[in-house]
């Protein structure tokens, strides 16, 4: 199989990606897609429990 421009260009991408910043990196993806496989207990991690209580009560009142 012949090594395509695709696979050059992904192989490049994967060697030289740290020279990038993360955020620069990040904002290329959906916020979706960058929690992925994200455990919800790490999800949660750096929020403020205040943030997290006024967002369930707002689920909560949006149920009933």
């Amino acid at each position: 199989m012949p090594y395509t421009m695709e696979q050059f260009q992904k192989d490049y991408i994967k060697a030289h990606i740290g020279a990038l910043d993360p955020e620069e990196v990040l904002s290329k993806f959906k916020a979706e897609d960058r929690l992925k496989g994200l455990k919800a207990e790490d999800r949660l991690k750096g929020l403020r429990a205040e943030d997290i209580e006024f967002y369930l009560e707002k689920l909560k009142k949006r149920r009933s």
